[in-house]
């Protein structure tokens, strides 16, 4: 008995030391022995020259020659660490005898630029053990909670290419069955910051604001800058571009001036002007986020948790303290009930607290466009009128009341007196000044006019084609018009609104205009009309019961 206790280890591991791989002409056995991991996998380990492809990928992968990686036991998917001198990246692997010869590793453009390879020169392929975040992501498919340091690891691992496009699939997935508690929330949204560049203002107050989307043109934010900056409050506003919308305030912004910089160089915009209008993922802020959102785009899913962490780890990475979030509800909008909407608002008045933010949500009607264009160029008019004291009433009305908030939440001024404060700083010129300030800031023209701003010479009215009511006008298909017109690559593409949710319209009313800057895009954009409807009038008989 005594004998077999002792033995039944050492045979375990002397099979554990018998490691099966594929080769050409059969299958070899080799017998590893007692030898630690580290030297196992220096062993496996091979040099090669570079074959480069100015292709990007998409990803971090590398082509290796296949009956070369066979011998080495790399197969496809394969985790490797690659390295050129003291420089080294993780790569997966892809094979094909076709695109690379033996002695040669394909490099798509990403890896090749991460290793400043050029062609022909020598690069070592080494394994990789399988990452401890793989069984952290299982444990969120399991439904277990995650300790801080493993949702760490994950976002380290993510930064590192170390974890393939499946498992970080797998583990959007498994937080949008199983969710994140706050805690988990609260370490996810610090190690999303702690994965790049932090803006250190040394200045207070700092306010931001935060748009859940899903509603046309709602340029608010290019009207809450220049409200706050000039009420005296810092406000380093980081803002995306257009995926599926017309424009997104980083594309609306780029109109009038500059919108990529490096964290230093926004610092010196907000410390000269107190306020900026910048495109977040030009400078290094929370990258581990980026990674994430454009696989969450790809399958379509927005775990709650994860789009928590998502949005206040950009805000905490620019020391926000006083945050106003928006969420619409409504038709055609993001959101399309109350309850959910006010349930996402009450976790991120919870998040925010353990965060040492002062948070309010304002839930917003979504189911109509804010202002009258849609796209680039006529967004930024739209926003200029605002700050001269005119244009669209729903802008400068939704505008004024987040500002308002924000300037009360601050401690700037008076509970109550916040909407009147902000409409004051508009109607004095103050608002519109510093806007003009941060324009020169960024680069822009700061004597810019409307008149200046493009919009495509290529125009069709839609009219209504009988008497009636507008029933709604439909954010999804607005934007859908817009972009086949043009948007937001053409910055004078898009559609001007003529009506409202309400409004009553008679037959041969210009219900929107199609605006291109070319007339294939403008005929692309009206065969596209027949299937996205974008405005509906009333109905009065909603459906018909008869017998047979």
């Amino acid at each position: 008995m005594f004998f077999l206790s002792f033995l039944a280890p050492c045979i375990f591991s002397f099979f554990l030391g018998l490691r099966k791989r594929k080769k050409k002409g059969g299958l070899v056995v080799c017998l590893v022995g007692v030898v630690n991991k580290a030297e196992i996998w220096k062993l496996r380990q091979y040099k090669a020259k570079a074959k480069c492809f100015d292709i990007e990928a998409g990803k971090f992968i590398v082509v290796l020659n296949e009956d070369e990686a066979h011998e080495n036991d790399l197969y496809v998917s394969d985790r490797i660490v690659i390295s050129k001198g003291s420089v080294q990246s993780n790569a997966l692997v892809d094979l094909s005898n076709d695109l690379v010869q033996r002695g040669e590793v394909g490099f798509f453009s990403e890896v090749s630029s991460k290793l400043k390879v050029n062609p022909g020169d020598v690069v070592e392929v080494r394994h990789t053990d399988r990452p401890a975040s793989v069984d952290y992501i299982r444990k969120k498919i399991d439904g277990k909670y995650m300790e801080p340091a493993e949702i760490k690891c994950i976002i380290s691992d993510l930064l590192d290419n170390t974890l393939s496009e499946v498992e970080l699939s797998a583990w959007i997935t498994a937080m949008h069955i199983r969710d994140l508690s706050s805690e988990e929330v609260v370490s996810l949204t610090n190690a999303i910051v702690d994965s790049g560049s932090s803006l250190n203002l040394g200045r207070h107050p700092i306010a931001d604001k935060h748009c859940a989307g899903g509603v046309a043109n709602n340029r608010t934010s290019m009207v809450i800058v220049p409200i706050l900056a000039a009420a005296g409050l810092y406000i380093p506003k980081t803002s995306s571009r257009a995926i599926t919308s017309a424009s997104g305030t980083a594309d609306t912004m780029e109109v009038l001036a500059n919108v990529e910089f490096h964290v230093d160089e926004m610092r010196e915009i907000v410390l000269k002007t107190k306020g900026c209008l910048v495109w977040g993922g030009g400078i290094n802020l929370a990258p581990a986020d980026d990674k994430m959102i454009r696989i969450r785009r790809s399958m379509h899913l927005d775990p709650r948790g994860l789009l928590m962490a998502s949005i206040l780890a950009k805000k905490k990475s620019v020391g926000a303290e006083f945050i106003a979030i928006d969420l619409p509800v409504g038709r055609g909008s993001k959101m399309e009930d109350m309850r959910g909407a006010r349930l996402l608002a009450k976790e991120f008045l919870e998040i925010g607290a353990k965060l040492g933010m002062k948070i309010e949500c304002f839930i917003t009607d979504g189911s109509d466009p804010i202002g009258n264009g849609v796209g680039p160029g006529l967004e930024c008019i739209d926003v200029l009128q605002v700050l001269q004291g005119t244009g669209p009433v729903d802008l400068m009305d939704k505008s004024c009341q987040l500002s308002g908030a924000l300037l009360e939440l601050a401690g700037k001024v008076e509970k109550g007196a916040g909407y009147e404060v902000a409409l004051s700083l508009i109607k004095s010129g103050k608002a519109y000044n510093k806007m003009r300030e941060i324009i020169e800031a960024q680069g822009g023209n700061a004597n810019v006019r409307i008149d200046d701003i493009p919009v495509g010479k290529f125009r069709h009215e839609v009219v209504a084609e009988q008497d009636g009511r507008v029933e709604n006008v439909n954010n999804k298909m607005i934007s859908h018009i817009a972009r086949a017109a043009g948007a937001p690559k053409d910055k004078g593409a898009g559609v001007i609104l003529h009506c409202e949710h309400g409004d009553k319209v008679k037959k041969g009313d210009v219900l929107f205009e199609i605006i291109s800057e070319n007339d294939a895009k403008l005929s692309f954009a009206l065969k596209a009309l027949a299937a996205w409807p974008v405005v509906e009038l009333q109905k009065v008989i909603l459906g018909k019961v008869s017998q047979e």
